[in-house]
């Protein structure tokens, strides 16, 4: 069964989209960034690959109203593609059209914010294959750019050096990251990529969820790191729906169950996760798979390895990771 392209009710994008004009192509590329977050990828991803050939497409004849789609719609498109194929856990691809989408960004459409942001991408789709080095370097590039243009994508980066550091086990240089993301975010001015939202707009939740996620990795945070979660699940609860992302949701109660975990509350850990094991298949994109697999492995402590609660918790996490999003189940 093939599930309704829920993009078709939310924009006004034509059935011949292989013919989108370059304005109109510009305008499904924001839409589909803004509806992202609060969309479940099989909805999404026939379209976003129309889009992209639209954005990345040639002029087919020397008409002058056959123009070229803007260089900056053309990284977006990119980066939004390669975003979606990290969700997917096709990582080498989606470095590869990530890259392409920076390429654009700072040849062609010189842009500093979509510079900035496409880093950003490229730091998370590293780390969550698990290259924590080579996904530091990226953010570092990302939060190289300075330019006041820039807007919350400059407060991402800095939040992904700060994630990065921790997991490689350096909380001084992760806790200065996070003040530099926090000092980010006072000097930040709301550019055209935060005028579009969804992917593009790194709010105050999703800056809770990544400093949760740092904390948590770094000995003696755990508290704090279970505080700035649970802040991000209240601004998720009060944000309006168009503002609200499942996955980064998600994200932070896997926080707290790894603060828990480190702390070995076991209840508590299982309660933390209990909504995220609950995720219909649609939802469990990559990241949050090698999350919970970070979990797991908190929980194999010799001491707790004959516990019932913790075989079965590790037995529901490894369930869960054995259905990951797969778009054949929905063709």
């Amino acid at each position: 069964m093939k599930l309704p392209n829920k993009v078709d009710a939310l924009d006004e994008l034509t059935d011949a989209i292989e013919f989108l004009s370059p304005a109109r192509t510009a305008a499904a590329v924001r839409r589909l960034a803004a509806v992202y977050p609060h969309t479940a990828l099989p909805d999404l991803y026939e379209r976003l690959v129309a889009v992209r050939r639209c954005a990345t497409a040639e002029p087919r004849s020397a008409d002058p109203d056959d123009s070229p789609v803007d260089p900056l719609t053309k990284a977006l498109a990119l980066g939004i593609h390669g975003w979606s194929r990290h969700d997917l856990g096709d990582t080498r691809e989606a470095l590869a059209t990530t890259q392409a989408g920076v390429l654009s960004a700072v040849v062609d459409a010189r842009d500093p914010s979509a510079e900035v942001w496409l880093r950003g991408v490229q730091s998370l789709i590293a780390y969550r294959a698990g290259w924590v080095h080579e996904a530091l370097r990226y953010a570092r590039l990302g939060a190289s750019v300075h330019d006041p243009a820039v807007g919350t994508a400059s407060v991402w980066v800095h939040s992904l050096v700060a994630l990065t550091q921790a997991t490689l086990g350096d909380a001084l240089a992760a806790s200065a990251a996070l003040r530099a993301a926090a000092d980010a975010r006072e000097l930040s001015r709301r550019d055209e990529l935060d005028e579009v939202g969804g992917l593009l707009h790194f709010d105050p939740a999703r800056q809770s969820t990544y400093e949760a996620l740092t904390r948590a990795f770094i000995p003696g945070a755990e508290r704090r790191a279970i505080e700035a979660a649970e802040s991000a699940l209240s601004e998720y609860e009060a944000a309006a729906p168009t503002g609200y992302s499942r996955s980064d949701e998600m994200l932070a109660r896997v926080a707290i169950a790894l603060a828990y975990a480190s702390l070995d509350e076991i209840e508590a850990t299982t309660e933390a996760l209990r909504p995220v094991l609950r995720l219909d298949s649609a939802w469990r994109v990559h990241g949050l798979l090698s999350l919970l697999m970070v979990v797991h492995v908190r929980l194999r402590r010799p001491m707790r390895a004959r516990e019932t609660r913790v075989r079965e918790l590790q037995e529901e996490i490894e369930t869960f990771c054995q259905m990951p999003l797969s778009l054949d189940l929905y063709t």
